[in-house]
């Protein structure tokens, strides 16, 4: 084992030992690293069952839970527990400022009460550094893997349980988490989430250090999971939270902003058969998702970098092929879907999108503007064995091994889910890129007067776009300029809808008399700043006639159009071919007109026009 030992000035109360590894990331955290001070992580976090059945810890020839299996430490809602959780603060915000020598000179202060160390490891595969925040182990606590052979057994456990925080100095995608706060049940979250980090080059990744079960409120009566006081996501009590907070307070920029946690679960087998392979929310409050889970402009998104077939093959079986709508549901009104040679909708199912008191995404929506902001955190359940797989149940294809678990025991579970890790490094790589596209022009197809002071304006096509902001109407009686009046979704109650890049109408109030004076206008913006082309000007008078058509019957010609209230008559005008101009054949006050055509003018195609005439 390497293990160097650097004695840093950094706060003078207390010595700095910071651990200088050489060895591997998925050594430490999954598997074998005979050079870190201890190995196979996950293997080593604290178990407990209080309610057998109730929650599904995976199949036993993997981990098999043992009771009291290393413990848990809860930070009372005291001015002590208040005093540690501003300790963890200030640790999390040296971390996030890469002041490695200032975190290691308090976890060295506040040993005695945490057992905490800092790791400085360079992995021997790639070179790249991590910086580890991690519990020593105790081997008083031993994991016996449901049986008496000591082969099997795993030494030493936690006694605080809070979990492993691993720090990229060099992150591809700066600003970015994958956490877990489950990795006993969710147990093929931590080789998905740890893959995450690695190959998509994320900031941090962050792994609760005990099961659901070892710590709750248990004068409640019979155990729920909302009663866990281990469990992070119901406990914002803890070092877990700390950090989700410090990164937020730092990195969150709203409305476009490049701050993401990815929050993954995984689902118990067989309970949920209308779910994809993933189930993906934005949170149960937010049925909006924006980038980078859905651009309904661009396309360029979660659900698209997944492709049409996400899954071709698993295993060596060519026959398993996933279709997009297999592989993903996502929790989203109206339904999204996939554009491609084919369009696909996306299942919307309200079910794994988060629970209420989950104390991550509550942060993290405080504040968020669901219509607006780019999604800061995502929400994912894996299946824990997707439905295109063998039947029957194939576990020792799925999840092959015996207990203690290694990372070679996921290995087809990372295989069936490498599009989602792969998609999530192409949603960020564009969501990162800067939005420099201005939306869709718009050109007004109509202005229809609605009332004594209002109209209502229709364009086409829809201005879409990854940053959507509003459309604005701009009005005016004489030629339109910048300085011109005009609406967007911020001026007023009744224009909130043109916050909805999906309208292609809205009605413009509080106009004076006679309303056929006034031009309109308009065009889009986005978040980002950018403003699409104005539209033509357009007024009532310019509103085109609809529904012109043309029947032939007893030697007769019937015109048939829709007006509005407000035209007076039409007028009927003819091009024949070779005539040089229209003429003028007829006016009616009705929306139809029949006429024999005399044939004055030769055989041919003839050009027939509908004229509005409006007065007052």
């Amino acid at each position: 084992m390497i293990r160097r030992v650097f004695i840093l000035l950094c706060l003078p109360v207390a010595a700095c030992a910071m651990v200088e590894e050489t060895g591997s990331l998925y050594g430490f955290m999954l598997d074998t690293c005979s050079t870190c001070a201890y190995d196979n992580w996950l293997s080593h976090v604290s178990e407990n069952v209080v309610r057998p059945d109730y929650n599904d810890y995976g199949p036993d020839n993997l981990d098999p839970q043992t009771n009291d299996f290393g413990g848990f430490t809860y930070i009372p809602n005291t001015t002590a527990g208040d005093t540690t959780l501003a300790r963890w603060r200030q640790v999390f915000q040296f971390a996030i400022d890469n002041e490695w020598g200032s975190v290691d000179s308090m976890l060295a202060l506040y040993d005695a009460q945490w057992n905490y160390e800092l790791a400085h490891l360079v992995d021997d595969t790639t070179g790249r550094e991590h910086f580890i925040i991690r519990e020593r182990i105790d081997s008083v606590f031993v994991d016996v893997n449901g049986d008496a052979d000591p082969a099997n057994d795993v030494i030493g456990g936690f006694h605080r349980g809070w979990g492993v925080f691993v720090f990229n100095p060099a992150p591809r995608h700066p600003y970015t988490i994958i956490q877990i706060p489950h990795p006993q049940d969710d147990y093929m979250a931590p080789p998905i989430a740890t893959e995450i980090y690695v190959r998509d080059g994320f900031n941090i990744l962050m792994i609760a250090g005990a099961g659901r079960e070892v710590m709750w409120d248990s004068t409640q009566g019979t155990y729920t999971n909302s009663l866990s006081f281990s469990d992070p996501s119901r406990n914002g009590r803890h070092p877990f939270q700390v950090l989700t907070e410090v990164a937020k307070d730092n990195w969150d920029t709203p409305p476009v902003s490049p701050f993401l946690v990815i929050q993954l679960h995984s689902y118990d087998l067989d309970e949920h058969p209308a779910l994809g392979d993933m189930q993906v929310s934005a949170y149960r409050y937010d049925a909006s998702p924006n980038m980078p889970l859905r651009d309904v402009g661009l396309h360029r998104d979660f659900v698209h970098a997944l492709g049409r077939y996400p899954v071709q093959g698993v295993d060596g079986d060519e026959s398993i092929l996933t279709s997009i709508n297999q592989y993903i549901t996502l929790w989203c009104s109206p339904q999204y879907s996939f554009f491609g040679e084919d369009t696909v909708t996306i299942a919307s199912i309200n079910d794994y999108i988060g629970a209420l008191e989950n104390q991550q995404a509550l942060y993290c929506h405080d504040p968020h503007d669901n219509l607006f902001d780019t999604e800061n955190f995502i929400h994912i359940e894996l299946d824990e064995y997707p439905d295109v797989l063998w039947v029957p149940h194939d576990f020792a294809r799925w999840l092959p091994g015996s207990p203690p678990a290694l990372l070679s025991n996921f290995r087809v579970v990372v295989e069936y889910y490498s599009t989602f890790i792969n998609a999530v490094d192409s949603m960020l790589t564009w969501h990162d890129t800067p939005d420099t596209t201005a939306p869709q022009a718009v050109e007004i197809s109509s202005v229809v007067e609605t009332g004594p002071t209002s109209v209502r304006v229709n364009w086409e096509p829809r201005a879409y776009d990854q940053h959507f902001d509003t459309y604005e109407i701009f009005y005016d009686t004489v030629a339109i300029s910048a300085a011109s009046p005009s609406v967007t979704r911020t001026s007023a109650v009744p224009y909130e809808p043109m916050s909805d890049q999906n309208i292609v109408s809205q009605r413009v109030y509080t106009l004076t008399a006679p309303l056929d004076r006034y031009r309109f206008a308009v065009r889009a913006r986005d978040m980002a700043g950018n403003i699409s082309q104005l539209s033509q000007e357009w007024g009532i008078v310019d509103s085109l006639l609809h529904d012109v058509s043309i029947i032939m019957g007893d030697d007769m010609l019937h015109l048939y159009w829709s007006g509005d209230y407000y035209d007076d008559h039409y007028e009927i005008w003819e091009f024949p071919l070779d005539f040089g101009g229209y003429f003028l054949i007829g006016t009616t006050s009705d929306t139809t007109f029949a006429f024999a055509p005399t044939g004055a003018f030769g055989p041919g195609p003839y050009t027939l026009q509908v004229k509005r005439i409006f007065t007052r």
